[in-house]
């Protein structure tokens, strides 16, 4: 009887464990729509109609992928979809490569929000949501 008694704390304690792996996927898992960014030879982000694309999912608290190399001086349409998974990085995207500073997501899971912009200037530029949880990086090269 004592053993059985010993036996149900690790039990739970592994069932929960099993349970945030589990829940943690869910939230985490790649998109295969986005987690394949097509990039030519040099890393860059493909140009379509003389702009580059670069496309990425909003996840509850990801970004995917959360990493772009684009060109200066050559204009980039950053496509965002959500995917409906409520979270601080599905309200708002704020980085100083963009325009106004930030754009606001469009949190319907499916729906794509544009962000167009002319990276001038090469660098490291970052982007996160409004509390710096889910972040990315923009690389600008020559």
């Amino acid at each position: 009887m004592n053993q059985k008694n010993n036996l149900i704390p690790y039990l739970s304690i592994g069932a929960i464990i099993v349970t945030a792996l589990i829940s943690g996927y869910i939230i985490l898992k790649p998109n295969d729509q986005t987690g394949n960014q097509t990039q030519n030879a040099n890393g860059l982000a493909p140009i379509v109609n003389g702009k580059q694309v670069i496309q990425m999912t909003v996840k509850a608290v990801s970004y995917s992928p959360n990493f772009f190399k684009v060109k200066a001086g050559v204009p980039v349409r950053w496509e965002i979809t959500s995917s409906g998974q409520p979270g601080c990085a599905s309200g708002a995207i704020f980085s100083s490569i963009l325009p106004n500073g930030s754009v606001y997501l469009n949190p319907n899971q499916g729906q794509v929000t544009l962000a167009e912009f002319t990276p001038q200037s090469p660098g490291t530029y970052r982007f996160s949501c409004s509390m710096n949880m889910a972040k990315g990086t923009i690389e600008v090269a020559n």
